[in-house]
């Protein structure tokens, strides 16, 4: 699966180029105009969930918007993505993943038989914790039927 490699470094390269523009016009215009790029940023936090708990306020993730951690971690992402993929009614790509007791194994690895695997991937952000209860029940509902693996994945935001 993925693609070539020449046709894989160029298409590195264009993401890269992109996400440097992101970035940098990002950082440009948060400190611009703050009070407008906030504001936009939050109403992206509405939708996603992010703004939705009231111990985690925005001064803690939007600062960390167009930074150096935040323009590696979505580089990291986007490449990521050019290896991943896959085609509908396809096996999905067969990650790397690192078990709680510190083991290194595959996504495959989880899978009992010809019982479907259900993946939810998230990180400690405030949208994936307060659905954690709605996937806590289809668990209970459906363990008969299928297996279900949580994968944390990196934090999109800088911490401290």
């Amino acid at each position: 699966m993925g693609l070539p490699w020449p046709r894989l470094w160029l298409k590195r390269l264009w993401v890269l180029l992109q996400v440097a523009v992101h970035v940098a016009v990002g950082k440009v215009l948060l400190t611009l105009f703050p009070e407008r790029v906030t504001q936009h940023i939050l109403s992206l936090g509405q939708q996603t969930g992010m703004a939705k708990n009231p111990h985690f306020t925005h001064d803690n993730w939007v600062p960390t918007f167009f930074s150096t951690q935040y323009f590696w971690f979505v580089l990291k992402v986007r490449w990521q993505q050019l290896e991943d993929m896959t085609e509908r009614g396809g096996l999905a790509p067969n990650c790397p993943v690192v078990h709680l007791s510190g083991q290194r194994c595959n996504i495959w690895d989880f899978m009992q038989g010809n019982r479907p695997l259900v993946l939810n991937f998230g990180s400690c952000t405030p949208s994936f914790l307060f659905k954690f209860d709605q996937f806590k029940r289809l668990v209970e509902d459906f363990s008969s039927i299928a297996d279900f693996l949580i994968i944390y994945i990196e934090e999109a935001h800088a911490s401290g």
